[in-house]
């Protein structure tokens, strides 16, 4: 996965000699916690609302310039998004300026657009439904994957519990509940369903 194929492009940006109170409200009215800062073209650094609201009291000559961080961490459109989310977390940010070969400014990636693209990777902007299955010693359960695939569109995926080793969680898509009843009883297994809030299945 790519940045530039999860970024927001075209991001709103400020001038370093936008005012500081201008450029809290341009942030509040759009529900950003931060901006980058360009002038011509080039990144100049990135404002938060953090470094704005503790500048608003100021007289009104203080100006983006005066507040900003300047030389900002930024990653290329052709990094993984695996990259920016290390960046990310280490640096506890909560966006990334994203840059093109040229050094120009073409996006930016928040955590909100990591998640985005995790959930896209892993199928769950499907809504899958949950389905806990205790497998007990003696049955492998590839045998009962295999009769979630049967019974399903795709199993998007799967994880063993932490507290109990036979334990089993599935997500499924468009999941032919009946029929996986059916099969599931044949193998004297039992399964409970977890259903989205907004699930068609509710």
């Amino acid at each position: 996965m790519l940045v530039k194929n999860f970024m927001t492009p075209n991001p709103v940006v400020v001038k370093p000699e936008d005012g500081v109170k201008f450029t809290f409200n341009l942030l509040k009215r759009n529900r950003f916690r931060q901006a980058p800062v360009v002038k011509d073209g080039k990144l100049l650094g990135m404002v938060t609302d953090r470094d704005l609201r503790g500048a608003i009291a100021e007289e009104n000559h203080v100006v983006v310039a005066d507040v900003m961080s300047s030389n900002p961490v930024t990653i290329s459109e052709d990094a993984t998004v695996e990259g920016a989310a290390k960046i990310i977390r280490n640096c506890k940010f909560n966006a990334l300026p994203v840059v093109s070969r040229k050094d120009e400014l073409v996006g930016i990636i928040s955590v909100t657009d990591i998640i985005d693209g995790l959930l896209k990777l892993l199928g769950f902007h499907h809504d899958p439904v949950r389905v806990q299955i205790k497998i007990p010693e003696g049955i492998d359960v590839y045998e009962v994957l295999k009769v979630l695939k049967v019974c399903s569109e795709r199993v998007v995926s799967f994880s063993s519990s932490g507290e109990s080793y036979d334990t089993f969680y599935f997500w499924l898509i468009d999941c032919d509940f009946d029929k996986l009843d059916r099969k599931l009883k044949e193998k004297k297994l039992d399964i409970k369903v977890s259903y989205p809030a907004d699930s068609k299945y509710n």
